[in-house]
């Protein structure tokens, strides 16, 4: 690699940033390989360590290979000649493709795992083209030292974004790779011309496959009592025996299995069962829908299935709470429990945030409702004075919130003020974050105590609450659409907040935005974070418990824990974010 003295100033602040030196404000580091970086620490990567990662199934790419293909093939003779490289990735950026004419240049990218079924996302390797496509949706290029990945910094990548040409969502990116000497401006708007050609034959195809798909369910829709859709990864045509049976987030668990299904060259598939989002199992006949020898989407035919139970109750329906939404086994459990024997004293429990108090108003009627908050505390009257004035107003609903923050007066006051609302007929419901058995007396008061379930409790419902939630802050009510990659992200994610930290991650993306369409890249960069942190396994642990113990030992200073540990001060930084250790936050 040729030290140049632009090259020896970005190895320079490459090595600053990884000892903990922001970059920005010097100007040798362009911004969005900055933003870039950051990210890549946020993910818990090392530059020596994190390598990308191998996925031995089939990838699920044909559609962008089928055309991808043939506009490559003509581009070869532009590789012949020089040593470099063109690879696509999916939507995820796992390689599905790689062209390359030079054998010493093929050998050296097979060392550096640049193979189809290998991760190039920004989240696996840090900066890389691919990954910044990904992350950004624009063309990108990162040359030499610009990159994270530490066997990367003798190479320069550009790549280009794909979109769909009618959903125009990113499903992939176009990588031209060179040696870090062969690095050549023309190469970005070279392989952005190459994808803009990609994208003219996606439109060309999609209008073909849509027709194939639409005349294969015409075809097969003869007898509308029964539900039959036709599908690929990105439409869904469907009759409306199969519209009652759907819901909005199965397209991507039948496409996921049309597409396992398909893959084995079996042709037709006779029912299998599979289970839809919201816990109901169906029968699903598969059959290819194929152009000449490609396969371009399967027609589904469906049979509705009972329910797994343990008994004939859970095949009832739920009673409704209000407008709050959910079909998870845990919330069909709450929607019983509160319902069942209408009881007239109700303590709800459960986590912060996860809609204690929206129950408690469902259960209001068209009657008066009283709310009294033990965090909301008045100069001039006491607790047990406003719970008995919000009594004598003679409520159909009293409805007592974060009643744990109440002393053992005002526990005694309550007691009187819940035996007063007995007597006079009123529906009582009080609200706790804590357990029921930190509060035994409290328990004695209520006929029943129910335990609203944590978001991670209801992971079936997630993409309901989205739904609601988006209609909620949409402008002007348009339908919002959550893409499954978003759902599954954030299905990975422990929320501190439950419901209300969903609640807020969506007002953030919906709120005075035209957005129809959300992906797992809209997602804010620490939720993205979140997602795909790793579990520490095996050694990991060991070492991350011997950082902090030298941590602790030396009292919070980072050098003399080096020291302790044998390894630079740089290093022990680098092991901190790979390992997703918050030293700002421990105490020592």
């Amino acid at each position: 690699m040729s030290l140049d003295d632009r090259t020896r100033a970005l190895l320079r602040e490459r090595e600053l940033f990884l000892e903990g030196v922001d970059p920005a404000g010097r100007g040798i580091v362009r911004k969005e390989i900055a933003q870039s970086w950051k990210r890549s620490l946020m993910y818990g990567l090392e530059p020596e360590r994190s390598r990308p990662t191998f996925r031995s199934e089939p990838q699920t790419a044909e559609q962008l290979l089928s055309v991808a293909v043939p506009v490559i093939e003509s581009k070869r003779g532009a590789l012949v000649d020089s040593s470099s490289s063109l690879t696509v990735t999916d939507a995820n950026g796992w390689v599905v493709a790689r062209w390359v004419e030079d054998s010493r240049f093929s050998r050296r990218l097979d060392r550096h795992d640049v193979l189809p079924g290998y991760s190039f996302a920004e989240t696996t390797v840090g900066t890389n083209s691919g990954g910044m496509v990904l992350e950004t949706g624009r063309p990108s290029l990162v040359a030499g030292p610009e990159h994270f990945f530490e066997e990367s910094l003798q190479l320069t990548c550009a790549g280009a974004p794909i979109l769909h040409p009618v959903t125009k969502r990113l499903i992939g990116t176009l990588n031209l790779t060179c040696r870090y000497s062969d690095t050549n401006p023309i190469m970005l708007s070279w392989v952005c011309e190459v994808a803009t050609q990609i994208e003219q034959a996606l439109a060309t195809s999609a209008t073909r496959r849509e027709q194939l798909l639409f005349e294969a369910f015409l075809a097969d829709n003869r007898d509308s009592r029964h539900a039959v859709i036709c599908l690929d990864e990105q439409t869904i045509i469907s009759n409306a025996a199969a519209a009652r049976i759907l819901g909005p987030s199965d397209q991507a668990i039948l496409w996921e299995h049309a597409a396992r299904s398909l893959q084995s060259g079996a042709g037709a598939v006779v029912e299998k069962t599979v289970s839809l989002a919201d816990g109901a199992a169906v029968g699903v006949d598969v059959l290819p829908v194929t152009d000449g020898p490609t396969t371009v989407g399967a027609l589904l035919r469906l049979k509705l299935a009972s329910h797994p139970s343990r008994s004939g109750r859970s095949q009832e329906p739920a009673p409704k709470l209000g407008d709050l939404v959910g079909n998870s086994p845990a919330w069909r459990a709450l929607c019983h429990a509160v319902a069942d024997s209408n009881p007239q004293a109700l303590l709800l429990t459960g986590e912060p945030g996860v809609g204690k108090f929206a129950v408690a108003r469902a259960l209001a009627d068209e009657s008066e409702t009283a709310i009294v908050d033990a965090l909301t505390r008045s100069t001039e009257t006491d607790w047990g004075t406003r719970v008995t004035d919000a009594v004598d107003r003679d409520p159909g609903l009293l409805i007592l919130r974060h009643v744990e923050a109440l002393d053992p007066d005002d526990l005694r006051a309550t007691a009187n003020a819940v035996a007063r609302a007995r007597a006079r007929q009123i529906r009582v419901v009080a609200t706790t974050n804590a357990t029921a058995a930190n509060f035994p007396q409290l328990v004695e008061w209520f006929d029943r105590t129910v335990e609203v379930p944590s978001l991670a409790d209801r992971a079936g419902d997630l993409p309901l609450l989205l739904d609601a939630v988006s209609r909620r802050y949409s402008p002007s009510g348009e339908k919002v659409h959550w893409m499954p990659d978003a759902v599954q992200a954030l299905g990975r994610i422990d929320w501190d907040r439950n419901v209300a930290g969903l609640d807020a991650l969506v007002r953030e993306l919906v709120a005075g935005r035209n957005r129809r369409y959300i992906g797992a890249q809209d997602l804010p960069i620490e939720h993205r974070v979140q997602a795909s942190r790793r579990q520490l396994q095996g050694l990991e642990q060991v070492e991350a418990k011997a950082i902090m113990n030298a941590l602790r030992d030396a009292g919070g200073n980072k050098r003399l824990a080096a020291d302790r540990l044998g390894i630079a001060r740089s290093t022990l930084y680098r092991k901190v974010r790979s390992l997703g250790i918050d030293i700002d936050s421990a105490n020592f």
